[in-house]
């Protein structure tokens, strides 16, 4: 009994920030938008792949979504500290509300092409290189400066474990109400979203400081504090690395589905649900070792893990052996981004929160490059030579990274 109670006692301990009534209606949302953004995800990838038949005009889909978070995000770092957070992130749930209804619209009329899928990823991204930097910047504002790390921690399970259900629904119902309907979930999905922005109770004292000083200000004094901080430049390098050559296993994923492991469309979400099984079960561990003092060594043993586990995928022509593969794909992952992200947020001066943490947002919209050369390449040497490659390159990428940074390796 006194075990059980203990660890009950550790598992509640993990959750306080849960606690606060913001922090709660924030990760209600998320819930919401994350669920349905894996089972638009999906359906995306599906109709381009039976529209198209083409791994290239797959990647340049997936690569739409991307590109704007290249070079907006730092603006809307900018944006994030200098104006009311919450508001930001309002504006852009109800955007996207409008953008996925519309989709949802040009798909049941039957008049949907491929390069419509590609202009609204792309102003998806638009208006998510603002939601996602705003996202970033206000976790530090709806807890405890201690809490901040199990804070964390509970975003990648609430990013995580709905996926995994978005996954599941998204198999299920889409051979009965096709890939309109699956849009048509996702638009409500994000109007909750935005329901429970407006729940929050919120104070918007004053204007922060960033707000007195002119934007050229903002720029150079977060571009200077960035430039004397080694260890976030290592992180950014790394996330990098990681952006521009480990995401070619997700989106080749349709073309192991059906060209090497022969299990279609129904098979193709199974690979996705384990994948994100996976994701979600990584967020598990990272909450459970929130308070973990080693943070650097971590980092390290989760991106030399994740290689290999995508090289041993690359080279599977079992289904079997490749859901256990994409599965601890999925948990070493997770474990890399969220100490990415909880070490960011651990460095970042609130005045500069939304500044420094929009790096982690533009570090995504590199994908796009990877995306466009990988999708190139695989047409070519074909999807699992693609994937040894990215992996292995990412993979060295990053040790290289560690080696030449102690500061990196022994933080905590």
């Amino acid at each position: 009994m006194v075990g059980i109670g203990a660890t009950r006692n550790a598992i509640l301990s993990r959750l306080v920030p849960l606690k606060r009534r913001n922090f709660a209606h924030l990760m209600a949302g998320r819930t919401s938008s994350n669920m349905g953004r894996s089972m638009r995800v999906f359906a995306r990838a599906w109709l381009v792949l039976e529209i198209t038949g083409s791994p290239f005009l797959l990647g340049v889909v997936t690569a739409s979504l991307s590109l704007p978070s290249m070079f907006m995000p730092f603006f809307a770092g900018v944006l994030a500290d200098r104006m009311d957070r919450r508001k930001l992130l309002i504006y852009t749930e109800f955007l996207l509300v409008v953008l996925w209804t519309a989709v949802a619209v040009d798909i049941t009329l039957g008049y949907v092409e491929w390069w419509h899928l590609s202009v609204s990823a792309i102003l998806s991204g638009m208006i998510q290189s603002f939601g996602r930097t705003g996202h970033q910047a206000i976790l530090a504002n709806l807890v405890k400066r201690d809490e901040l790390p199990r804070a964390i921690a509970i975003d990648s399970v609430v990013q995580n474990w709905p996926n995994a259900g978005g996954l599941l629904m998204a198999t299920l119902v889409i051979g009965v109400i096709g890939t309109g309907g699956v849009f048509w979930i996702t638009a409500f999905g994000q109007l909750i979203t935005g329901i429970t922005l407006l729940l929050m109770h919120w104070e918007y004292a004053e204007p922060p400081e960033a707000a007195r000083q002119s934007m050229r200000s903002n720029f150079l004094e977060g571009f200077k504090y960035i430039r004397g901080e080694s260890v976030l430049l290592g992180l950014i390098l790394i996330s990098a690395a990681a952006t521009l050559f480990g995401g070619a296993t997700q989106f080749l994923m349709p073309f192991f589905a059906r060209d090497i492991l022969g299990v279609g469309s129904q098979g193709l979400g199974v690979l996705l649900l384990f994948s994100t099984l996976g994701v979600s079960f990584g967020s598990i561990i990272v909450m459970s070792i929130s308070s973990i003092s080693r943070r650097g060594l971590l980092l390290l043993g989760s991106v030399i893990l994740g290689t290999l586990f995508r090289v041993a995928f690359s080279q599977s022509e079992i289904f079997y052996l490749s859901l256990g593969l994409v599965f601890g794909m999925g948990v070493f992952n997770t474990i890399r981004m969220t100490m990415v992200q909880m070490m960011m947020q651990l460095m970042a001066p609130d005045h500069l929160r939304g500044r420094v943490m929009s790096l982690r947002v533009s570090m995504q919209g590199l994908s796009w490059i990877g995306v466009m050369a990988l999708g190139g390449l695989a047409e070519f040497v074909g999807a699992a030579t693609t994937v040894i490659i990215a992996a292995v390159v990412s993979g060295l990428v990053s040790v290289a990274i560690f080696a030449r940074m102690r500061s990196l390796r022994e933080f905590r």
